[in-house]
């Protein structure tokens, strides 16, 4: 085995002198031992080229149905604005379903994401999916320009939960848990990614770990929640922002497109574990509270937290309720 992945990497450092731009479909590309497809790698000279990639993920990233996909990341590490339209992504070079990108636009710097799930959707402006999944005991992911040639591949090593193969360099990749989705694999990006904004406009007011009859639900039920307020009193909208009650996964749970806060008003959210999204006057997060005490992340839109509170045992049917100072109390809930 040792002698035939030696053989693959000579191979693919010859075929990258000789043919720098990719390499032509062919039958004959790929291999396949055991069940996964091997492929000889390229490396992109290009702008545009695969850049990481996550392969079982426990809630990195949620996609507009609530759901934590797989996802692949296509970066654009040009000078020039580049439009996808008609690239191809691919789990080997005799594949049937293969992801064709729509008419769009990626800016020098900028990424884009396509969720791996079975569930093809490729139009301009809405969020993208794969009529494929990856395997989280490895896999193989091929990048074709809009010529059928194949100009990025990389084979996945088998990936725990919630970590990412990601780009390191021009040639090299490496397993990280720094995931960074919809942005340039950087330390800086990472941070932004992990350290809580400081003076957001949107802020959490009322946390509700043991509730029984406050707040009823479209159906009567009373579950726990999470008010939300904007300090200034303005209005906002949270079409795709996050919420979530783990610093590890801040992007758990994500706002369907047209949530807002009215100005002046407030927005709660049922933490019932139902992850219902249909109903804008009554939503429910995937995850629910702790009696016992935990912690309530807010992240915007770009995945940045803005706001974060831990909280420690609150008993049955008293909230944590944030003052007009910024201070945190148990009380009596606002909400009837």
């Amino acid at each position: 085995m040792l002698a035939v992945c030696a053989l693959v990497m000579v191979l693919g450092v010859l075929l990258q002198m000789a043919m720098p731009e990719g390499f032509q479909l062919s039958t004959s590309e790929a291999r396949s031992p055991r069940t996964t497809q091997m492929v000889t790698e390229i490396h992109s000279r290009g702008p545009i080229r695969l850049n990481e990639i996550m392969t079982a993920n426990g809630g990195v990233l949620s996609d507009a149905s609530g759901e934590a996909p797989d996802w692949v990341e296509i970066a654009n590490v040009g000078s020039g604005a580049v439009n996808l339209k008609g690239y191809v992504l691919a789990r080997n070079a005799k594949a049937g379903n293969v992801f064709v990108f729509p008419d769009m636009i990626v800016q020098p710097g900028e990424c884009a994401l396509v969720y791996a799930d079975s569930r093809l959707q490729a139009e301009t402006g809405e969020e993208l999916h794969a009529p494929f999944r990856l395997s989280a005991s490895g896999d193989v992911l091929m990048l074709f320009n809009q010529a059928d040639v194949a100009i990025d591949t990389v084979n996945i090593p088998a990936l725990p939960d919630n970590m990412v193969y990601r780009r390191e360099d021009a040639n090299g990749w490496a397993v990280s848990e720094e995931a960074t989705p919809g942005v340039l694999n950087t330390e800086e990006n990472y941070r932004a990614l992990t350290t809580v904004m400081d003076g957001g406009d949107v802020q959490i007011c009322e946390i509700m770990s043991s509730n029984s009859r406050f707040a009823p639900d479209e159906n009567g039920v009373c579950h726990d929640y999470v008010l939300l307020r904007t300090a200034s009193g303005s209005g906002a909208d949270l079409s795709g922002w996050y919420l979530s009650d783990t610093m590890q996964l801040p992007r758990l749970w994500r706002f369907p497109e047209g949530t807002s806060i009215p100005a002046g008003g407030t927005l709660l959210v049922h933490c019932s574990g139902l992850n219902r999204l249909e109903d804008l006057m009554h939503l429910h997060t995937n995850f629910r509270l702790s009696s016992e005490g935990e912690q309530v992340i807010l992240s915007n839109a770009a995945g940045q937290p803005v706001d974060r509170v831990e909280f420690d045992l609150i008993k049955k049917d008293s909230a944590y309720v944030r003052s007009g100072d910024g201070s945190w109390s148990i009380g009596e809930p606002t909400v009837p």
